[in-house]
């Protein structure tokens, strides 16, 4: 069997696999009511437990109203239903669409809320929404709940819960979960939404709306749960508000971090664990608290990003890693051979000549003047260096320029549109890209994946279309693909394309956060110390990469400590000093200067 048979075997055992699964436990369960009890309340419990690793594995959201939420999911489907003769698949979408909406509604005044506030709020809005459903008795049943629940039915056949015909049903709508789940986990959503995990600067970095994201990880969330709730009241029968209660989150948080946060066969793994957890507590006669507990502490002590994140290692220990072209880089510069010409040749042709105009900008810090009236231009096609001792405002006028921080006084300007007030990602977008003093990288992803981030912000086909895997997403996926896999490739990194960043070395890191930066395609590059942790060797290959960029009509902005870095690379120098700007011009006539040796090295001049 040749190489493309076996992919093509391969594929077709992945998508395969899933509904075989289905079927057979379907089949085996056939006849004995308590095992399809189980294996229906499993369906439903992976619907929600997905739902919850996508906000909170994924996009790192601890969202506490999910909870309500798939209760709300559950209490619109029967009311449509009781109340106004609905039918449960029109009930159940309308259910859906209100999960969702509602969902997306409480993240929008969230955007500039850390982690610990959103949750806050997400447990506010749970609270609030229990208290209303207690009191609308109409739609709840207030106290005592809805004990009248008509069944769907499907072309005359009732699908009664606790049945074997309600069983595959639910098997329906969990198959079509993990499609949705497996499209978001390949897809640029999924890269968007882990890097929203790591911080909103990474995805503004690449012209991706950090609270755009958000919105987006609220309402795939939400309307999964709303589908689980939904299922879950025709599958019960009798439902009340205890339904939803906290014991029901704690139990849902213990499958999604036990199964593996952020692991694509996490809720599957939870799932399966708080079942034989359960079935161990009966067949034991011993309290189920007592079985949670040791079952916990066996699972955190003996495995790392839960029992998925265990099979991951386990599967990739005993499975050869996949070689690709290139050779494989140690970040120690011994024999590395990168291409720089070919680097540059991955961007776009020489364009109209751009320049940024910085004038009299100031920046503060409560009383510090972190940047004090500096005016400063760079264009592409030249290469400019920011110099200057710790704590002169290099960073800091960086941030300035990429919107990262407010200024006091002074304009920025792009070939004459005002940058001031506009949003990072939009800057991004104008073709100004940007480094950062520690790599900016996000660890759970691979290389190939870090780079192919920039990609799906830039130019991406869109939320929808990643979610559904339409076929203009997978020709931007393979475009993407081929795009950062010849970056790498040039960068000599190939050979490591498909390990993950976290495990790389900090030269490595480093360099894949330049490359990501590449695929951007930027007007300007602004690159925030490149040189720290790499060795003479390399910072001499980053030179050589800056100037080929250069050629290439890409202007680049280098702040750097290492002045043999600055005087390979740059055209023209700017030192700054406690904010201000002391001397220009180039290289070898400014660091001549006496006014510039006594800054450095903190002697009066």
């Amino acid at each position: 069997m040749n190489t493309m048979q076996k992919v093509a075997a391969s594929a077709v055992v992945r998508h395969l696999a899933a509904p075989v699964v289905l079927v057979v436990v379907g089949l085996a369960t056939a006849g004995n009511d308590y095992y399809l009890h189980l294996a229906t309340a499993a369906g439903i419990a992976y619907i929600l437990t997905a739902a919850f690793n996508l906000i909170y594995g994924y996009a790192g959201i601890f969202n506490l109203s999910i909870i309500m939420t798939y209760g709300l999911g559950a209490f619109t489907s029967v009311y449509l239903e009781v109340h106004y003769g609905v039918s449960f698949w029109l009930a159940l979408l309308v259910a859906v669409v209100v999960t969702s909406t509602l969902s997306v509604l409480v993240a929008l005044p969230s955007k500039s809320l850390g982690e610990l506030f959103l949750a806050i709020q997400t447990l506010a809005f749970a609270l609030a929404l229990g208290e209303i459903l207690l009191s609308w008795e109409e739609f709840s049943g207030g106290t005592i709940g809805i004990y009248i629940i008509p069944s769907p039915s499907l072309f005359g056949l009732e699908l009664i819960g606790g049945y074997q015909e309600f069983y595959w049903l639910t098997a329906v709508f969990a198959l079509l979960t993990f499609q949705l789940m497996r499209n978001v986990h390949r897809s640029g959503t999924g890269r968007k939404l882990v890097a929203l995990r790591e911080g909103p600067r990474i995805l503004a970095s690449v012209g991706v709306s950090p609270g755009q994201a958000r919105l987006v990880a609220f309402g795939l969330s939400g309307m999964l749960a709303g589908l689980a709730g939904a299922l879950y009241a025709h599958f019960q029968l009798v439902i009340d508000l205890d339904t939803f209660s906290f014991h029901r989150l704690v139990a849902l948080l213990l499958a999604t971090i036990l199964g593996g946060a952020g692991y694509f066969f996490g809720p599957v793994f939870g799932v399966l664990a708080i079942l034989v957890m359960d079935e161990l507590s009966l067949v034991t006669s011993q309290a189920q608290d007592l079985i949670y507990g040791v079952g916990i502490l066996v699972l955190v002590v003996a495995t790392r990003g839960g029992i998925a994140g265990a099979f991951q290692r386990l599967v990739a220990r005993f499975t050869p890693a996949r070689q690709r072209s290139g050779p494989l880089t140690t970040a120690s510069g011994s024999g590395e051979q990168r291409n720089p010409q070919r680097v540059a040749e991955q961007l776009a042709e020489e364009g109209p000549r751009r320049q940024v105009t910085v004038t009299d900008l100031a920046v503060s810090f409560g009383g510090t003047r972190a940047v004090d009236n500096v005016s400063i231009t760079f264009a592409t096609g030249e290469v400019v260096g920011l110099i200057g001792p710790n704590g002169a405002g290099k960073t800091t006028l960086l941030n300035a320029v990429t919107g990262d921080v407010p200024t006091a006084a002074g304009a920025i300007s792009l070939d004459g549109d005002r940058l001031l007030g506009r949003r990072q990602q939009d800057i991004v977008r104008m073709g100004i890209s940007r480094t950062f003093q520690s790599p900016k990288v996000i660890p759970e992803l691979t290389l190939l994946e870090n780079v192919m981030l920039a990609g799906d912000g830039l130019d991406g086909p869109g939320w929808v279309n990643e979610v559904l895997r339409t076929p203009g997403s997978i020709r931007h996926d393979r475009r993407s693909r081929e795009r950062a896999m010849a970056l790498l490739d040039d960068l000599s990194l190939a050979g490591r394309a498909d390990q993950l960043v976290g495990d790389q070395p900090y030269g490595v890191q480093r360099l894949v956060e330049i490359a990501r930066n590449l695929m951007l395609q930027p007007s300007f590059l602004l690159l925030d110390e490149p040189g720290a942790g790499l060795t003479e060797f390399e910072r001499a290959e980053v030179a050589e990469v800056v100037r080929a960029l250069s050629h290439r009509q890409i202007g680049v902005v280098l702040v750097d400590h290492n002045l043999s870095l600055i005087n390979a690379a740059c055209d023209r120098v700017y030192v700054l000093d406690s904010g201000r700007l002391i001397a220009d011009g180039p290289p070898a006539e400014v660091f001549a200067r006496q006014q510039v040796i006594s800054a450095y090295l903190g002697v009066p001049g």
